[in-house]
């Protein structure tokens, strides 16, 4: 027996020596077939020698071959995108999505990339009906309801965007109560501008009830009542929003005047004015003050308190009334330096914003409750030194 087993030695010790060859070259093989494929570095090439055609056949015709390329293919795409080459990234998108070996999850990266080709080509129907499609499948959800919501936005469809805003608040995003808000005052909007006062008036309850401190809402109301010659409520609304957002009080001042005037209340409008002004130094509240004292009072006193008051704080906006103040005074007998002053004063305020987004810096002269620039609602707020205005 111990002869037998010494006989064995020889052969356990090759077939040892042969398992290990054989297992060496296997792994050998694994890093052959690992290696990167020549092609790629073909498709690179076209890229630096700016030949972007060719290189996505070249990476095309590789994905038939191996779908382990796929991550390469998206960040390919994403990078035509991100260079205006919008054409090129939907044409390797859509090869991505047409290949059967895909697994879910590189299907689902692959449409909504493909969903963002289509909204930088402004092919908005057919994004929206992949990142719909992609809700169906419960895949990305919040990135594709935050896309439809940018799309139903550009598209005006405010009951879209307002019912996307809350399912994206059901699925634990952040408060989107000031979107909504604003959707739903859009909505006001257009039942106003067709005639539906009273679906204006249950959409205007809602955006007040939905987001309290907004001042849209209480602003469209106040405007309503005013159209409708419902003065007290108007005005009770308009002084509400003075009180809570006094900075945009050069927006409505008119209108709360025509109010006081209308029910037979200007010295309570002017005292009312002079109290807030105590308060706050705004510069439409000082200018609606002029106004109030050259309509009740005479026009010296009015001149004499905007003299005072620009003495202190100096603005275009003063000196353009109060030089209009003496035009009219001297009547027939206009002298030419006060009018060419006029005309300067009035080409230098044309120039001047008066609205200024506090999250992008985009400038504007009229109120947007959107910003043009990043369209962030809520976002755009009164100038100071910019339109000669006070600091709030």
């Amino acid at each position: 027996m111990p002869e037998f087993l010494i006989l064995l030695l020889p052969i356990a010790a090759a077939s040892g020596w042969w398992a290990a060859k054989r297992s060496v070259r296997k792994e050998r093989e694994k890093l052959r077939n690992a290696e990167i494929d020549p092609a790629y570095f073909r498709g690179l090439n076209y890229l630096v020698n700016e030949q972007p055609d060719k290189a996505i056949d070249v990476f095309v015709r590789m994905l038939e071959v191996n779908s382990e390329t796929v991550e390469m293919h998206l960040a390919l795409g994403s990078l035509f995108r991100r260079r205006g080459e919008t054409d090129r990234a939907i044409r390797i998108h859509q090869n991505l999505i047409a290949r059967p070996t895909l697994s879910s999850e590189q299907r689902s990266q692959a449409l909504m990339e493909l969903g963002l080709d289509y909204m930088n080509a402004g092919l908005l129907d057919r994004a929206e009906a992949l990142f719909s499609e992609l809700i169906d499948n419960n895949a990305l959800i919040n990135t594709s309801l935050g896309n439809l919501k940018i799309i139903y936005q550009h598209e005006k469809d405010w009951q879209k965007a307002l019912d996307v805003t809350r399912r994206l608040e059901e699925i634990g995003e952040e408060d989107q109560s000031g979107d909504r808000s604003h959707f739903l005052c859009e909505l006001a909007d257009i039942a106003l501008q067709e005639g539906r006062d009273e679906d204006a008036k249950n959409y205007l309850k809602e955006a007040g009830e939905t987001a309290p401190e907004a001042m849209r809402p209480l602003l469209t109301q106040a405007t309503l009542s005013l159209q409708q010659q419902d003065y007290t409520t108007a005005l009770r609304l308009y002084q509400r929003v003075a009180e809570t957002h006094p900075a945009f009080i050069g927006e409505f001042v008119n209108q709360m005047a025509e109010c006081h005037r209308a029910t037979g209340q200007e010295q309570a409008w002017l005292e009312w004015l002079k109290a807030l002004y105590q308060r706050r130094r705004s510069l439409y509240v000082m200018l609606a003050i002029a106004d109030e004292i050259e309509h009740s009072e005479d026009g010296d006193e009015a001149i004499r308190f905007l003299n005072d008051e620009l003495a202190a704080n100096p603005s275009l906006l003063g000196v353009q009334r109060l030089i209009r103040m003496r035009l009219t005074q001297q009547g027939s007998g206009k002298t030419t330096f006060l009018e060419t002053l006029d005309a300067l004063v009035q080409s230098m305020t044309d120039t001047q914003s008066a609205y200024q987004c506090h999250r992008c810096g985009f400038t504007t002269r009229t109120l947007h409750w959107q910003c043009p620039g990043c369209r962030t609602w809520g976002t755009m707020l009164p100038t100071s030194e910019n339109n000669g205005r006070y600091s709030e």
